[in-house]
């Protein structure tokens, strides 16, 4: 039954899905045609309901209207402050379906700390991110933007296409990056496991020319909670999430997109991580200072604003823009790059 609503979703979403126990038999490598594009936006931390959340989503209404969005991709804490309690909670039309309802693309999602907790983003309740899993099958929902097929997932791009131009990989930080839950089923060390085994054999079977991996806590960030492994100044906070990183996405992909800090960042890569750049997009609705903008090398970086990512991908060429929303709902394009290879 799972594997005919992956497949369903799979045909009306953009790209292809694949949950963690799917096993697709290997394929050809394909040619993405030289005019294929991608274009979408990155957004996290942004399910309040809140005059903040509708200010950005204007923003995005506006930039995807005049340059084109074939899709979001939502880096958690999608619901504040502890996620939903069913699919049925009133949340789901307050913080998610009414601020993005004049939006008519898909939004690919990832688990966040606050979506998978009990009180105040403590992120030790895993199971209530079960319920944003559950609803991506809801058959009588609002509307059939929100996607998540399972708690990590892939899917490529562009929609329908037979030759990909990318491979995206919604990955599940929280079970690794919080201290830990009494669950046995969302153990870090069997969890980062199965987590990794899953990665390694969708890795081995992708051919899109650009990858890219999203979840919600960072590798590395200069804001308030820094890098996995010493996050909110902790030692060893994170480092779970921060080994998995190292030794399943760094150097495999081009670009981890994350959020939890409230800001917004584009990182250079660094040592460790290989050719692997970073974003932090977690300006949906929220604002933060940096704690340490010097902490990591940038290519631009600003805190104190909501805003978000939009990027654009082709044949060879990746085109970043930074959008900045202020409190009076004013948007501006506070930044744009592109990469080539």
């Amino acid at each position: 039954m799972k594997n005919k609503m992956l497949l369903s979703l799979a045909c009306a979403f953009s790209g292809s899905l694949w949950a963690m126990s799917d096993k697709p038999a290997p394929i050809p490598e394909p040619i993405p045609s030289p005019d294929s594009v991608v274009r979408f936006i990155a957004i996290g931390d942004m399910g309040t309901g809140s005059e903040g959340q509708y200010q950005v989503s204007r923003a995005l209404e506006t930039v995807c209207a005049q340059q084109g969005c074939d899709f979001a991709l939502g880096l958690g804490d999608n619901i504040y402050d502890s996620g939903v309690d069913s699919t049925e909670d009133e949340q789901w039309m307050s913080k998610f379906e009414k601020p993005y309802a004049n939006l008519d693309f898909p939004f690919y999602m990832t688990l966040g700390n606050h979506d998978n907790s009990h009180f105040g983003g403590e992120g030790l309740d895993n199971f209530k991110g079960e319920h944003q899993v559950a609803y991506s099958y809801k058959e009588d929902r609002f509307s059939d933007k929100w996607t998540m097929p399972s708690r990590y997932y892939q899917f490529t791009a562009p929609k329908d296409s037979e030759t990909p131009l990318v491979d995206f990989y919604s990955l599940d930080s929280n079970p690794l990056a919080a201290i830990g839950d009494a669950n046995v089923e969302y153990w870090q060390e069997p969890y980062k496991k199965k987590q990794a085994e899953w990665m390694q054999q969708a890795l081995s079977q992708s051919f899109g020319q650009w990858k890219i991996a999203f979840a919600h806590h960072p590798l590395i960030s200069n804001g308030q909670h820094g890098n996995a492994g010493i996050s909110d100044g902790v030692p060893l906070l994170g480092i779970v999430w921060k080994d998995f990183l190292e030794k399943n996405v760094c150097d495999s992909v081009d670009l981890l997109i994350t959020g939890h800090d409230h800001d917004l960042q584009y990182l250079k890569p660094i040592e460790r991580c290989g050719k692997t750049a970073f974003i932090v997009s977690g300006g949906g609705a929220k604002t933060r200072s940096f704690t340490n903008p010097d902490r990591n090398d940038t290519y631009w970086q600003q805190d104190d604003t909501k805003g978000f990512f939009w990027i654009e991908l082709q044949e060879g060429q990746m085109r970043i823009q930074a959008w900045t929303v202020d409190s009076q709902g004013e948007y501006t394009k506070a930044f744009e790059t592109a990469v080539n290879r």
